[in-house]
C-alpha cells in the first residue's frame, strides 16, 4: 500500500507546505501540472476531478481557483492520511482511502465522466507494481477520459541509478523509472501520451532527507560516498556534493494521457 514512513507522517498537516523549501504548496512550480490539467479538463468537460494521493489538497485547490467555465467538476481529494486531508480547503470533497483501492463507482456516479491527476504517486509503487498499478488507474477510466500525472523521471539511466540507489539506502521503497521506461509502461497500459511538459526540478538536501525519513548524519554521509561512488568520477545531474552532505535535483514531467 502507498504510503509514508513514520517519519514523514510526523510532518503531515500544515507542516508539509513547508517540506522541501515548500515545494508542494509552491504555486508557481505547480503551475506546470495545474495548466495541464486545466487543459485536458477543459477539452474533457469531466463530471468529477479525482486527486489521487492528493494530501492536503493544494493542486485541486489551484485548479478549482483558475477554471473559468460552467458547471465546473467535482472536486475529490483521495488520499491514506486523515491529517493530509482534514486540510483541503471547500469545496473539495475528501476521500479516506489508498489510491490502490480506488474504485471508480468511489468517485463518480453511473453516466458521469472521470478525469484522474496525481503529483509525486508513481514512485510509491516501486518496481514491481508500477505497471500493475497503472493498469489498475487504467481501469477505473473509460476510453477517452484523462489521467494527467507529474512523475520523477530520468532521461539517463545512469542518473536513474544515482537515484535509486540513494532511496534503496534510505529504505523508502520509492523507485524512479526512466523517461522511456515510464512512456512504455504507459502505452502498455493503454495509455495514450497525448502531451508531455516539463516541471521544476525539486532539489532535496542530505539535511531534509535526514529530517523526513529518520536517518542519522553519519549514516547519510556514508550514502553521500556511495552516491559519488556510483557516478564514477563523472559530473552528475542528480548527485552534487556540498560542504556539509550533498543536494540531488529530481527531474519531473508533467504527461497528460488518455485512455485508449
Amino acid at each position: 500500500m502507498i504510503g509514508h514512513t513514520a517519519n514523514e507522517q510526523k510532518l503531515y498537516g500544515k507542516k508539509w507546505d513547508t517540506v522541501h523549501g515548500g515545494y508542494f504548496a509552491n504555486p508557481e512550480i505547480a503551475s506546470p501540472l495545474v495548466e495541464a490539467i486545466l487543459d485536458a479538463a477543459h477539452v474533457a468537460k469531466p463530471t468529477v476531478l479525482g486527486d489521487l494521493g492528493g494530501g492536503t489538497g493544494f493542486v485541486l485547490n489551484e485548479v478549482g481557483q483558475k477554471m473559468e467555465w460552467s458547471p465546473a467538476p467535482a472536486l475529490v481529494c483521495v488520499d491514506t492520511a486523515r491529517e493530509q486531508l482534514d486540510c483541503c480547503p471547500e469545496p473539495i470533497v475528501a476521500l479516506e482511502c489508498a489510491v490502490e483501492g480506488i474504485k471508480r463507482g468511489m468517485l463518480i456516479e453511473p453516466g458521469g465522466t472521470l478525469m484522474i491527476c496525481m503529483r509525486s504517486v508513481l514512485h510509491y509503487l516501486g518496481e514491481e507494481m508500477l505497471k500493475p498499478d497503472l493498469g489498475h488507474f487504467r481501469s477505473i477510466l473509460e476510453q477517452g477520459e484523462c489521467l494527467v500525472h507529474q512523475t520523477i523521471c530520468f532521461r539517463s539511466e545512469r542518473e536513474q541509478a544515482v537515484a535509486n540507489l540513494l532511496y534503496d539506502r534510505m529504505d523508502t521503497g520509492k523507485w524512479y523509472p526512466t523517461v522511456s521506461f515510464l512512456i512504455g509502461a504507459l502505452k502498455e497500459e493503454r495509455f495514450r501520451l497525448a502531451d508531455i511538459r516539463p516541471a521544476a526540478p525539486i532539489p532535496l538536501t542530505s539535511a531534509e532527507l535526514e529530517k523526513r525519513y529518520g536517518i542519522d548524519h553519519e549514516t547519510m554521509l556514508e550514502i553521500g560516498k556511495e552516491l559519488e561512488k556510483q557516478c564514477g568520477g563523472h559530473l552528475s545531474e542528480v548527485y552534487h556534493r556540498s560542504r556539509n552532505g550533498f543536494t540531488v535535483y529530481m527531474d519531473y514531467l508533467v504527461m497528460t494521457c488518455i485512455a485508449v
